[in-house]
């Protein structure tokens, strides 16, 4: 997918968890484009599990991993939504499931290490309105989150 869009890209993650949701008897539903919070709701054939789902995917042609919005580091507070961050760039593709706020709560702390530390220079860093998480950012429990899609509770 090198020469692709960023909206290709991302709708491209969003099919392939519908699709793995729905290898696992999961009805995946997309929602309209440019929802803000989630991009697909999940629900149990019997309609007694329902949660959302926002998805981030990283391309091939980017090595600096997902780059989020600053407003990922807010919490909502809702046990119903969940992040899956789509790697594309390797021969497989993987998925690192995570409860919102936990992930929110990950790149917070990973991006006020990023404001602590200091330039090459010396100087401070400033504040930014995005936020990189990578692999080089990676605790083992972030390792574990891989393909774990019972973290979804279905």
């Amino acid at each position: 997918m090198a020469n692709k869009s960023n909206n290709l890209v991302g709708i491209t993650g969003e099919y392939f968890v519908c699709a793995e949701l729905g290898k696992r008897g999961i009805l995946a539903l997309l929602t309209p484009k440019n929802n803000p919070l989630f991009d697909i709701v999940a629900v149990t054939p019997d309609a007694s599990r329902t949660i959302s789902i926002q998805v981030k995917t990283m391309s091939e042609r980017n090595n600096l991993g997902w780059k989020l919005g600053s407003n990922v580091c807010e919490r909502k507070n809702n046990p119903f939504l969940y992040t899956i961050l789509v790697n594309l760039t390797g021969q497989e593709i993987e998925y690192y499931i995570y409860e919102y706020d936990t992930l929110s709560e990950r790149v917070e702390n990973v991006y006020n290490e990023y404001l602590r530390t200091p330039k090459r220079d010396g100087g401070k860093r400033k504040d930014i309105d995005f936020r990189w998480f990578d692999f080089k950012n990676f605790t083992k429990e972030d390792l574990a989150r891989k393909n774990n899609w019972d973290i979804l509770g279905f």
